[in-house]
């Protein structure tokens, strides 16, 4: 059984690969799909030039920075899972036939979103290249906390999931105009978990929802891993063990939610008769 789901999930990734990058060789894709982050960084840094003269010897800046390239991956793998329902059901119009396969239908999902993850992993290293030389941040391997990023990483990666299996699966009972919803949940997160300003200054009756939400920490995980602290003060007098701690408590709470949720939509799909029901016009 774990042998032949693997297969699955690796059949599914090639097609994802394929289905994304059969336009153009491999290196002018990932150099396609990075303008997109890349341009937002440089535009970060230009808007910021506006209040500072040496936005790069500005550790806020650094901050900032950071925090954006690597809320970049939950972009990229929340709307992952959701693009793969939409292309097969509504553009291919083959789900039908990848529903019936052997494997479980969630994992062929998350199959073909790895593709994404692969893609925007890609991305944030050209975007901490661009950081490092053109724009003069105080990036380089000596100063990376390695361990740190081995443990944060891929909780971070889990916790996108789960709120990705959640979008994806309402997907499942609903029209593709859906997909939007994931997108601009993505865009709420992006002001809520403390990426471009300190959770401090959200309002007051706010600030719990973002302290609750695992991309919150993972972000600053990410920044202590690069030597950035102090940008969000009561994070910031977290120690790394309990930060960690916090991260890998949500990070299963968000998961097991999205689980489950992926499976009671896929239920009530089936149910309803809506797993192949195209919603295009």
């Amino acid at each position: 059984m774990t042998r032949r789901l693997a297969r699955a999930i690796v059949a599914s990734m090639k097609i994802g690969w394929e289905i994304e990058s059969n336009w153009t060789n491999v290196p002018l894709y990932i150099l396609y799909e990075a303008v997109r982050p890349l341009s937002l960084c440089i535009l970060l840094y230009f808007l910021y030039k506006v209040v500072s003269a040496s936005p790069g010897a500005d550790p806020h800046f650094f901050a900032i920075f950071i925090g954006n390239a690597f809320f970049m991956i939950f972009g990229a793998l929340a709307s992952g899972l959701s693009w793969a329902i939409i292309s097969d059901r509504e553009h291919y119009q083959i789900i039908r036939y990848v529903y019936i396969a052997p494997a479980p239908f969630v994992w062929t999902v998350i199959g073909r979103a790895v593709t994404l993850l692969a893609v925007a992993l890609t991305s944030v290293l050209l975007t901490l290249l661009v950081g490092r030389w053109p724009l003069g941040l105080p990036i380089s391997l000596g100063g990376v906390r390695w361990g740190l990023l081995a443990m944060s990483l891929p909780l971070g990666l889990a916790a996108a999931c789960g709120i990705g299996l959640f979008f994806a699966g309402m997907l499942l009972i609903t029209a593709r105009h859906s997909l939007l919803l994931a997108e601009g949940v993505g865009g709420v997160f992006l002001l809520l978990c403390g990426v471009l300003y300190p959770t401090t200054y959200l309002p007051w009756w706010l600030r719990p929802l973002a302290w609750l939400n695992p991309l919150t920490h993972w972000v600053e995980a990410s920044r202590r891993v690069f030597g950035v602290t102090g940008f969000d003060k009561p994070l910031g007098a977290l120690p790394d063990w309990e930060l960690l701690a916090i991260l890998l408590v949500l990070t299963v709470v968000y998961l097991y939610i999205g689980w489950k949720s992926f499976l009671w939509f896929e239920h009530r799909a089936k149910r309803a008769g809506k797993i192949d029901q195209a919603t295009n016009y």
